[in-house]
């Protein structure tokens, strides 16, 4: 499913279809638990961190691999490649960077690119079973 989500409600707007998408793929509950998580994070950065507006659209794609879920997201943010080393977090930042830690370590990024529709992530979440 593609879902274009924007305004307060961005994360929601996110992570409820995500979980819609997790469970009709079977994944068990802690693998649903970890795709919302990497999405919430995802885009709650993005509108936190990120420069995308409140009245901005964010489009998220999911799919399902045979050994996991592609993720992928574009927005019209400033461009972030989080594949980069992560700078040193300042003291009064909210997290210090922890979500794009657990993002790190919960999924693979594929790509990363600057296109005419924004930024470009494609990330893909291994499966256990």
């Amino acid at each position: 499913p593609t879902c274009r989500i924007s305004g307060a409600t961005a994360v929601t707007q996110a992570s409820d279809p995500a979980r819609a998408f997790g469970e009709a793929q079977w994944l068990g509950e802690d693998e649903v638990a970890r795709l919302c998580i990497v999405i919430e994070e995802l885009v709650a950065n993005l509108y936190d961190h990120g420069g995308v507006g409140r009245d901005e659209e964010v489009i998220l794609s999911l799919a399902s691999e045979p050994k996991g879920l592609s993720i992928t997201l574009v927005d019209p943010g400033r461009p972030f490649d989080p594949r980069q080393p992560r700078r040193k977090p300042d003291p009064s930042e909210r997290g210090g960077g922890a979500g794009i830690d657990i993002i790190r370590s919960w999924a693979l990024i594929s790509s990363y690119e600057v296109t005419d529709e924004g930024n470009r992530l494609d990330l893909f979440l291994p499966l256990a079973s």
